[in-house]
């Protein structure tokens, strides 16, 4: 389950539970989640599942797989042409059957006909991201980490964090509550560019590549420039007297 807090007089989320296909995480974040017991995280063919409720629903053996999973990427569970669990050719039986070398586990039918085998399910749970109101879907891997220093101008604190391509400002200030519950009472501001004098401000609903703050990573890494030289910052102005940093 996700953590809420309140947030400059707003209900926020430490991970928003807005549409998963613009939710990112990055492998850190989903490692974080590597409770076989209570938050268990998985990140398979480019998504990020929850399925803390899935083993917390099934008991047993069949939940065993999954829990000695948890926080890690499976991608390699599965068929990347149809997003299926892999298959292979049964040379006992002659049939197709799931390929499950670590064990078999929810959902996945037994090789010979069983009784006990439950199907009151509509669809497994590694297709949830299929379904109008997911269970398990939480968001998207990220395609490319980025290191960003966050300045705040008023405290002179710094702190670099680890932040996915593809987040907005918005969700980038979500990361970046743990260091100061009150970020948004701060105008996020970038150094000029192309000769201007003044900070600019910074769009909260847009990317950093979208606000000029583009990923020049690999050109340093290739020059052999540290990193302390190339990670772009990001300083935060106060803005809102009424809340303490």
């Amino acid at each position: 389950p996700r953590e809420r807090s309140m947030v400059d007089g707003e209900d926020s989320a430490t991970q928003p539970p807005g549409d998963p296909t613009k939710t990112y995480f990055t492998p850190s974040e989903v490692a974080a989640h590597n409770s076989s017991q209570d938050d268990c995280w998985v990140s398979f063919m480019g998504r990020v599942y929850d399925l803390t409720p899935l083993l917390q629903e099934h008991a047993g053996e069949l939940v065993q797989p999954i829990a000695d999973v948890a926080g890690k990427d499976i991608s390699h569970w599965f068929d990347p042409k149809t997003g299926d669990v892999r298959r292979w050719q049964n040379v006992e039986t002659g049939l197709e059957d799931y390929f499950t070398p670590m064990g078999r586990f929810v959902h996945i039918p037994p090789s010979d006909p069983a009784d006990d085998f439950a199907t009151d399910f509509q669809l497994p749970w590694w297709k949830d991201h299929v379904e109008k109101e997911p269970r398990f879907w939480v968001g998207m891997l990220s395609s490319r980490i980025r290191k960003i220093r966050i300045v705040n101008m008023l405290t002179k604190d710094e702190h670099t964090i680890e932040v996915c391509s593809e987040d907005t400002l918005g969700q980038i200030k979500d990361k970046y509550l743990k260091y100061n519950s009150h970020a948004g009472s701060y105008t996020w501001k970038r150094l000029p560019t192309n000769g201007d004098k003044d900070m600019v401000v910074m769009e909260m609903a847009k990317s950093l590549d979208e606000n000029g703050l583009v990923d020049e990573s690999d050109e340093y890494e290739e020059l052999g420039i540290d990193e302390d030289y190339y990670v772009p910052s990001i300083h935060l102005y106060f803005k809102d007297s009424l809340s303490i940093a």
